[in-house]
C-alpha cells in the first residue's frame, strides 16, 4: 500500500506557504496605502433653531446610553419642541466623526428602547424652499402604562434622513455606497450626519390629540422650515440644491 503521509506533509507545507504570501500581500498592500484622511467637511449645522414652525426648542441632554453606545468624537444636537397647543415634536442631529459605526440605521436602536416596528417608507417632503426631501417614515409603537395596571399601545411618527456633504439620502445603503467610495476611491471619510423628527399620535391619550393623519402632516410641516435651515447650502437633494430663503 503507497504510504500518502508524505503527500499529505507536502500539501499543508504549500498551503501554509501560500498564506504565508497572501498574508505578505496584504501587509504590502496595506503599508503603501495612504491613511484614510478624517474629513472635515459636513452637510449639517450643528445647532438646531429655538423656533420651528410655531415650536419653541429647548435643549435636551444625550442619554447615558448613546454616550456609552457611540464613539467618543460623535457629535449631537437635541431639543425637545412644543407649541401653544401642547403638542410636542422631538429633533435631532447625530454627526459621526472618525469611526463609521457612530452612525446606523435608527431601526437597529429603537426596538432596544422598547418600540416595535409597524411599518417603513421613503416619503417626500416639501420644503419651504419649493424643494424636495425624501425621508424614511417609520410607524413605530409601545406599550404605555396609562393608569395602574393598565396598559394602552402609543403610535408614534419617526422621520430621518442621512446627510453627507454634499447630499442627501432616506436609505442606510445608500449613504454606505458613497461613504465606501470615497474612502475607497477619494481616500477620505467624510463625516456623515442623520437627522431625526418625530412625535407621538396622542389621539385617545389627551382630549385635542391628533390622528396618525394629522400628526404626520404636522411634521411634514415642522421638517419643511426645519430642513433647509440646518443642512448646508450646497447639500443637494436628488440633484437639486437646498438654498436658504433669502
Amino acid at each position: 500500500m503507497t504510504n500518502i503521509e508524505p503527500f499529505r506533509a507536502r500539501g499543508l507545507l504549500a498551503r501554509a506557504a501560500v498564506v504565508l504570501v497572501l498574508a505578505g500581500v496584504i501587509y504590502s498592500l496595506c503599508r503603501s496605502t495612504p491613511d484614510i484622511q478624517a474629513g472635515t467637511e459636513m452637510g449639517v449645522v450643528m445647532n438646531l433653531p429655538e423656533l420651528v414652525d410655531g415650536f419653541t426648542g429647548k435643549e435636551q441632554p444625550v442619554s447615558e446610553s448613546e454616550l456609552h453606545l457611540l464613539p467618543g468624537d460623535t457629535e449631537f444636537a437635541k431639543k425637545d419642541y412644543v407649541d401653544f397647543g401642547g403638542d410636542h415634536i422631538s429633533g435631532q442631529i447625530v454627526l459621526a466623526g472618525g469611526e463609521k459605526r457612530s452612525i446606523h440605521r435608527p431601526e437597529i436602536c429603537l426596538p432596544a428602547q422598547g418600540w416595535n416596528l409597524k411599518s417603513g417608507q421613503a416619503v417626500p417632503i416639501t420644503l419651504d424652499n419649493g424643494k424636495t426631501l425624501d425621508v424614511m417614515k417609520l410607524s413605530i409603537a409601545r406599550p404605555v402604562e396609562v393608569r395602574a395596571g393598565e396598559h394602552k399601545q402609543l403610535n408614534s411618527i419617526f422621520l430621518y434622513w442621512f446627510v453627507g456633504k454634499d447630499m442627501t439620502t432616506p436609505f442606510h445603503w445608500m449613504r454606505l455606497v458613497h461613504a465606501n467610495w470615497d474612502r475607497v476611491v477619494h481616500n477620505i471619510n467624510h463625516r456623515w450626519a442623520y437627522i431625526v423628527v418625530s412625535a407621538p399620535v396622542l389621539e385617545g391619550f389627551t382630549p385635542q390629540g391628533k390622528s396618525e393623519a394629522e400628526t404626520m402632516k404636522m411634521l411634514e410641516s415642522f421638517v419643511a422650515e426645519l430642513a433647509p435651515e440646518i443642512m448646508q447650502p450646497s447639500v443637494k437633494l436628488a440633484g437639486q440644491e437646498v438654498t436658504r430663503d433669502e
